[in-house]
């Protein structure tokens, strides 16, 4: 496991973040930790109070991703003889996690749109532009969205994308024990782009491999709470400006995903892994 890999978990992890049913409920998360910011109380300048619990929040979430992706290669390694199936048609789950982030199964033709890009990739095949392989691939993933869209999984990951959080305030080092409730109660919002890390994770050689992936996704989703926490007053004031870019996050994380989930399906993702800086 190469550097890049680190990499893109942590991006992964970054763009979890500022995803539209995440950036906008931090505050709350804040204010539900440390219990000082009232509706009309906004601290300015640093707030250790807050900071602190924003750290041990963070903490709890790290540990069960890590955990997670510790396990996720222990049970990749008993199926390690169907790699290439899992890889191929984790492949296609990817992807459709990352058409879900991007917001295209809103769109009304989007049947049409993929059955039109199954009919430009057999005239590509046609004409001798791409090999039988990445053809049958690209086709399986094609094949594997679908099947997902028919039993309506877009609509259930769509019905569950927003969480309400109440203002209200605990013991300070509770925000350890709420983070590792936030690693699986917050699982609608961060799950396509976790579960495509954990995807990757299960494909490692080592546990150890594993953890190091799901610890970098965590810090890439966690050190910018942090430093929300910190700075509390700045990040209300970034939380309304950044809110026109929404839009553009989704855009981009959904591309990273299919990106990622082609890679995966082709066998290229593990020659890009071994890259390194």
């Amino acid at each position: 496991m190469g550097e890049v890999s680190l990499f893109i978990a942590f991006t992964a992890g970054v763009l979890s973040f500022l995803s539209p049913c995440v950036l906008p409920i931090v505050p709350g998360y804040l204010s539900y930790l440390s219990g000082v910011v009232g509706a009309q109380e906004q601290p300015k300048g640093f707030n250790f109070k807050v900071f602190l619990a924003s750290i041990l929040f963070v903490l709890g979430f790290s540990l069960v991703f890590t955990l997670l992706g510790a396990s996720a290669t222990t049970v990749g390694q008993f199926l390690r003889s169907y790699q290439d199936l899992i890889a191929k048609v984790g492949g296609g789950v990817v992807v459709f996690f990352g058409l879900h982030f991007a917001g295209a199964f809103l769109r009304p033709n989007f049947l049409r749109e993929i059955l039109g890009f199954s009919a430009f990739l057999i005239a590509l095949y046609l004409f001798s532009a791409v090999s039988q392989k990445l053809l049958f691939d690209l086709l399986g993933i094609v094949l594997i969205v679908l099947f997902l869209y028919a039993f309506g999984v877009h609509e259930k990951l769509y019905a569950q994308k927003r969480l309400e959080v109440k203002a209200g305030g605990i013991p300070i080092f509770g925000a350890f024990l709420v983070g590792t409730f936030f690693a699986f109660g917050w699982s609608p919002c961060i799950g396509p782009v976790l579960g495509s890390i954990l995807l990757y994770a299960s494909q490692q050689e080592t546990a150890t491999q594993g953890a190091m992936l799901l610890f970098s996704y965590s810090m890439g989703l966690g050190i910018p709470f942090v430093v929300a926490g910190g700075l509390l007053s700045l990040f209300l004031g970034f939380v309304r400006s950044f809110g026109r870019f929404f839009g553009v996050v989704e855009l981009v994380g959904g591309l990273a995903l299919i990106i990622l989930g082609v890679l995966l399906t082709t066998g290229y993702l593990s020659m890009l892994a071994n890259l390194s800086f």
